[in-house]
């Protein structure tokens, strides 16, 4: 009876073990594309986790892929295939270049353009390329009082809420 009742134990122990690891064992995402019915109909995840990729007609007949925005602070959650509150994501990684590093500020394309980049050596600011002399540059902006500035995120957030984006 003993060993039945420590087997047991031993046995929940195991499964509670199993099911944390496998939630929190990061996945790849799959490569966007758009080529079945089902890939057309489907979200596809982007690098940044504030939008999201959806297969688009072409004026031939093919379809393409085209970046759209997720709502100001919410991530896209591929199995989800919506966009959702902090709190509540949790998803496959999109691999990058950049995984490791921040990239350097950048306003050339109208994607660097519109992203917000990691102030390298203080936490509560960010660059924002705005519009000098008819073209774009990455100037310093300020989080809020309290808040510092998350790559993955685009905006600041609270300092319990924060982790290093790079």
């Amino acid at each position: 009876m003993f060993y039945r009742q420590l087997y047991q134990s031993i046995g929940s122990v195991l499964v509670v073990l199993v099911t944390v690891m496998v939630e929190s064992a990061i996945i790849p995402c799959p490569t966007p594309r758009c080529v079945t019915y089902e890939d057309i109909n489907r979200h596809w995840p982007d690098p940044a986790p504030t939008h999201f990729q959806q297969c688009r007609p072409n004026p031939n007949g093919t379809w393409y892929l085209q970046q759209m925005p997720c709502s100001p602070g919410l991530l896209f959650s591929y199995s989800r295939q919506v966009c959702v509150l902090p709190a509540y994501w949790s998803d496959c990684a999109v691999q990058t270049p950049d995984a490791l590093n921040c990239p350097e500020p950048s306003c050339i394309t109208y994607a660097e353009i519109n992203t917000r980049w990691v102030h390298q050596s203080e936490t509560d600011k960010f660059y924002q390329c705005r519009p000098v002399n008819g073209t774009w540059s990455p100037q310093v902006m300020p989080c809020a009082p309290s808040t510092l500035f998350s790559f993955k995120q685009q905006t600041c957030v609270h300092q319990f809420m924060w982790k290093s984006s790079c």
